[in-house]
């Protein structure tokens, strides 16, 4: 009893210092990544990445893959992956493409908050726009950024 109302307390503690200052500040401050980490992301291999993940590393890593950030604009502007290009779901839905290199013949990777929004995304991918092999990953960003890989620089 005492153990919960101890994590009860720290949450609200928590939820009040996220909600003072400028929206998003608290994310922003707890997710800065130094501006180095991009370049590192290609030479390093996150520890202990599962298999599938383990080998889009390689494929990003090689250039033989490409990974779509399916959120939405103003989740992007919380924080992307470095390795990741932004193509929001709503605008592949009205059939625009990211200004970013596409090349439908890599392996696409898709990832979004929570690995839902990536499944539409997919099949608007490869029955509307031709993409030959797309992988909707399960991970969503803050899983995938928990897993080591990093964010882009602000």
């Amino acid at each position: 009893m005492m153990l919960t109302a101890a994590g009860t307390s720290g949450i609200r503690l928590l939820t009040a210092a996220a909600c003072t200052g400028p929206p998003n500040a608290f994310l922003r401050s707890a997710t800065r990544v130094p501006s180095r980490v991009r370049m590192q992301f290609i030479s390093s291999v996150p520890p202990e990445l599962p298999s599938h993940l383990q080998e889009m590393h390689e494929a990003l890593s090689s250039g033989e893959a490409q990974l779509f950030d399916v959120r939405e604009p103003r989740e992007h502007a919380m924080g992307m992956l470095a390795c990741a290009e932004p193509m929001p779901l709503s605008m592949l839905e009205q059939g625009v493409l990211s200004n970013g290199v596409l090349d439908k013949d890599k392996t696409t990777y898709l990832h979004c908050a929570a690995g839902i929004r990536v499944h539409p995304a997919a099949a608007i991918l490869q029955q509307q726009m031709g993409f030959q092999r797309v992988i909707p990953l399960q991970e969503g960003f803050a899983s995938l950024y928990n897993l080591g890989f990093p964010l882009a620089q602000e």
